[in-house]
């Protein structure tokens, strides 16, 4: 009879694997929700790629045959950068499902890592090089295989940041104590706040006006991607918004800054969007540098500044 319980509940028995026998939809279905987002980025920066390699022009293209939305999402391009958006929010999502329906499971923190690969790897990367294929138009061919060093160096930038993305991913897997662990921070930049830098960065430069401001920001993106991609697999502190902003208590003045942000962005979308995504990557170096200072005086006096903490007492979450 024992033996009979522990086949039924799927555990190892004379020598037999485990086999998955039940799961829980909603997370799984919100975490593939964002899987869908990430291929479908994928496949708009591809649809780029080949409108630029037909020699059809953005600005004559149809895009979503709605002029309303096209003021939004004015390009393939734009419409990828924002499904990476989308596939944030339901990444969000499916966390917080896991936890109110308290079904965390190995399973589901695998499906999701898998899933934030393609949504926060490989996607941004993949409309990266579709944006300065676009620009270029055959001038400088991002490839490994290119003649031109410029086009191997870009094309080295955005492999760089897929990787890191999945090694940031596999380390935080590893490190993590419980699939339903609630993280007030991190360590290294999330995956999903650098794909939020290279995505809001795209969308700024398919709304930007001035020509030397395109050309200085289609030439940051490179530097951009691999920096984001070295944040990631630091093990410099960031906090989780969510849970360091919105749900916790907060002094007055954090609702007004907030509503203040917002309403600056009901007017400058993409440039609120991309001032935010960059100032949160750049929060953590900002914030690992403030801390260093401040134990500076701790060094030198050999005692610990009134309201100082420890660092060792600090969250690790990977």
């Amino acid at each position: 009879m024992p033996s009979m319980l522990k086949l039924n509940d799927g555990s190892k028995s004379h020598g037999r694997r485990r086999r998955l026998r039940y799961i829980v939809l909603l997370p799984s279905l919100l975490t593939l929700g964002n899987l869908v987002c990430g291929f479908s980025a994928v496949h708009f920066g591809l649809r780029a790629m080949f409108a630029a390699g037909a020699g059809v022009e953005s600005s004559v293209e149809s895009v979503l045959n709605t002029e309303v939305v096209e003021r939004l999402l004015p390009s393939f391009l734009s419409i990828g950068a924002m499904l990476i958006f989308l596939g944030m929010v339901l990444d969000t999502l499916d966390g917080l499902a896991a936890r109110l329906t308290r079904h965390a499971s190995q399973f589901g923190a695998q499906l999701d890592s898998l899933a934030d690969v393609v949504s926060f790897g490989v996607a941004p990367a993949v409309l990266a090089v579709a944006l300065m294929m676009r620009e270029w138009r055959g001038e400088v061919v991002v490839t490994p295989l290119s003649v031109h060093a410029l086009g191997r160096l870009m094309w080295v930038c955005a492999a760089v940041y897929c990787v890191c993305a999945a090694v940031r991913l596999a380390r935080f897997n590893v490190e993590q104590n419980s699939p339903d662990q609630g993280h007030l921070s991190f360590r290294g930049l999330p995956s999903p706040g650098g794909a939020a830098v290279l995505a809001s960065l795209i969308l700024l430069y398919e709304h930007l006006a001035t020509p030397g401001l395109r050309n200085g920001l289609l030439y940051a993106l490179p530097v951009v991607a691999l920096g984001t991609a070295l944040l990631m697999t630091s093990r410099i502190r960031y906090q989780r918004l969510t849970q360091a902003y919105l749900v916790r208590r907060r002094p007055f003045e954090h609702l007004i800054v907030l509503m203040v942000v917002f309403i600056i962005f009901l007017a400058y979308k993409p440039q609120t969007l991309a001032a935010v995504c960059c100032l949160y990557a750049l929060s953590g170096p900002a914030d690992a540098v403030y801390r260093r200072l401040r134990a500076a005086p701790r060094s030198a006096d050999g005692h610990t500044p009134v309201g100082s903490t420890d660092s060792k007492s600090l969250p690790r979450s990977g």
